[in-house]
């Protein structure tokens, strides 16, 4: 299964770029939108419920 850095190291951006793009929270330029959209694509990258209960502390 893909990670988040998997798909940031495919597109070249870091780790909160990606969170960015994901999320939909901040600006992110339509070109590196698209290279972190084709990385999730390639990879399959699915976001895991289980961590993000985790980070947000709502297990």
């Amino acid at each position: 299964m893909a990670t988040m850095k998997d798909v940031a190291r495919m597109a070249g951006v870091s780790t909160s770029t990606v969170s960015h793009v994901i999320n939909n929270d901040r600006f992110v330029s339509e070109a590196i939108r698209e290279k972190v959209e084709a990385a999730v694509k390639e990879l399959n990258y699915a976001p895991s419920a289980l961590a993000r209960s985790l980070k947000l502390n709502q297990t």
